[in-house]
């Protein structure tokens, strides 16, 4: 449980460190959270949107209950990205992959919190940046 004055928002993305501190920060700006709980795994949006199992849903549904309900978090970030060795189409492609996971996601959490997909990516200077793909949806 979060203590007072203690503030999150969740990520669902790859497990690839490349882009979890430019997602961090982007989340920070986003929801205000200062503390990210971290959903990850490889090409976690490639596997939302080829058919996950009914255990991998539910496992992921009880991962973004926990944050929600006892970290209290502010939203949640979909996060697909260049360059990923786990979900390894092209970028085109990607973006649809976190455009369905995202709406898998507020599915699972029967639209609680915000949530917003983007894709990492880098720029002309080789530096990973995000692009925002869906809009944090609003709390129905």
């Amino acid at each position: 449980m979060s203590q007072g004055g203690e503030t999150f928002f969740t990520v669902v993305g790859c497990m690839d460190g490349r882009c979890q501190e430019v997602v961090s920060k982007f989340g920070h700006e986003l929801f205000g959270g200062k503390y990210p709980d971290t959903i990850t795994g490889p090409g976690i949006v490639g596997t939302l949107f080829e058919n996950p199992t009914p255990k991998f849903l539910e496992d992921l549904k009880n991962k973004l209950l926990i944050s929600i309900e006892k970290h209290h978090s502010q939203g949640i970030i979909v996060d697909g990205h260049a360059e990923c060795a786990g979900d390894p189409v092209d970028d085109t492609t990607h973006k649809e992959h976190v455009k369905k996971a995202v709406a898998i996601i507020n599915d699972l959490i029967n639209n609680e919190v915000p949530v917003a997909g983007v894709f990492v990516k880098r720029n002309s200077q080789n530096e990973w940046e995000i692009e925002e793909v869906v809009k944090p949806t609003v709390k129905a």
